[in-house]
């Protein structure tokens, strides 16, 4: 009878931490189902920025880092990052930008 009482106790615990390692209990705990918080990933917030027209003058990785800071606070080379894989799957196009006499690589619709 003891070792069936410390089975379950066993499996309990090992349940709780398999949710707590793998499980979505972050989406749970805001409020968002799965689906949404696989959206919420950098590249469909820089894609959101391209909807709403953001793209629509060239912007540069520093322009865009400043502008998702409030809804996505992450490091500038991830952004640059970010904008060049979305650029090689032809979700952004390259452009250049002069920012004081100089060239700079920007992104436009």
């Amino acid at each position: 009878m003891e070792n069936k009482n410390i089975d379950v106790q066993i499996l309990d615990r090992l349940g709780r931490l398999e949710r707590a390692v793998f499980g979505s209990s972050l989406a749970r705990r805001a409020g968002k189902t799965v689906e949404e918080a696989r959206g919420s990933k950098l590249p469909d917030h820089i894609l959101s920025l391209r909807d709403t027209g953001f793209f629509d003058a060239p912007r540069t990785s520093v322009e865009v880092w400043d502008r998702l800071q409030s809804k996505y606070p992450c490091e500038p080379n991830r952004v640059a990052m970010a904008l060049l894989r979305l650029q090689r799957r032809r979700k952004l196009r390259k452009a250049s930008k002069s920012n004081e006499g100089r060239k700079q690589l920007a992104y436009v619709k």
